[in-house]
């Protein structure tokens, strides 16, 4: 366990012990250890200004200089990687988990009827709402085939095979101007090559791995590690085409869990959110997209990163990426 710029302070024995007794109900609860975490406290503050307890566990934004590299075909994005997906119980077309309901932001923070939806309950893609990929991947590397992305179960599961073979779609009933988006994923432990990316691009921006005329990019999800799967990504691009800025964030999560990701875009900030808890949050206002944005959903190959995949990772073993719903709620 690691701590930075977590100034000292000194603690009453009545105080370590309500600290004490607080720590093991939160380790209880959400049965994350402390073992192998890291926690910055630096700039993570609630709606109030406060610092927080659950703040220990979010990596907030950091600011940097970001290279695009060129790429062509579909609404894609730009970044640089790391990793690949396999559910931790089950097969790539198992169903979802009938537990309990998952804890979303949606309805923690009151947002209303979804304006556009989809619960893949129908066993096949609607061609009116998906534009399936067809074409050259990620930097020209691999293909994009409409056959790696399939429905069953209800569930949209997107494959990436080992010799880049992948797919991706956008959503045509999920493109606005400020607003929310919502949906619950998975993913499996797999070739470090593969991201799995949850994405907003503009609109007017055509294909590429950069958008036309600028206009921005949010990457509310991207998971690029080792291939572990425990770890996710914020990335909000913004300013100049091929030579952007970022602001970024991670989170310690178990992507090969069912987990409720969202963002929300207003006219004055971005916010990410896990499972009901905010863990991304900007009001920069040069960084935020000057257009209307569109939904998409990509399982994107990084040959060149299959290289950092953890020991005992099978790198010929397909990834997945899979949905189990996708919501859109007006600001």
């Amino acid at each position: 366990m690691s701590f930075r710029n977590v100034p000292r302070v000194s603690l009453r024995p009545r105080t370590l012990i309500i600290a004490v007794i607080v720590a093991a109900v939160l380790v209880f609860a959400t049965g994350t250890p402390f073992s192998g975490a890291t926690f910055r406290l630096r700039d993570v503050r609630d709606a109030a200004g406060r610092l927080t307890l659950r703040d220990m566990r979010l990596f907030p934004h950091r600011s940097v200089r970001h290279l695009r590299r060129s790429s062509a075909g579909v609404p894609r994005r730009g970044r640089q990687g790391g990793p690949g997906p396999q559910p931790a119980a089950g097969r790539p077309d198992q169903g979802p988990p009938t537990l309990g309901p998952q804890p979303t932001a949606a309805a923690r923070y009151g947002w209303g009827i979804p304006v556009a939806s989809d619960d893949f309950t129908t066993g096949r893609l609607d061609p009116r709402a998906w534009d399936v990929y067809q074409g050259p991947g990620q930097n020209h590397d691999g293909h994009r085939s409409p056959r790696a992305v399939g429905v069953r179960n209800g569930l949209l599961t997107i494959t990436g095979r080992p010799d880049g073979t992948t797919g991706g779609l956008a959503w045509k009933h999920g493109a606005q101007r400020t607003g929310r988006w919502e949906a619950r994923v998975r993913m499996n432990r797999a070739c470090a090559a593969y991201h799995p990316v949850l994405l907003l691009w503009p609109t007017a921006a055509g294909g590429g791995d950069a958008p036309k005329g600028g206009g921005g990019e949010i990457d509310w999800l991207e998971v690029a590690d080792d291939g572990t799967r425990q770890n996710a990504d914020f990335y909000l691009h913004y300013g100049p085409v091929h030579e952007d800025d970022q602001l970024t964030g991670r989170v310690r999560v178990d992507m090969t869990r069912w987990h409720a990701f969202a963002v929300e875009w207003t006219a004055r900030s971005i916010s990410g959110f896990v499972d009901g808890e905010r863990w991304f949050h900007t009001t920069r206002r040069r960084a935020l997209p000057p257009g209307p944005m569109g939904q998409a959903i990509q399982l994107d190959w990084f040959p060149r990163d299959a290289e950092h995949t953890a020991r005992g990772i099978d790198w010929n073993a397909p990834a997945t990426f899979q949905v189990d719903w996708i919501r859109m709620y007006h600001p």
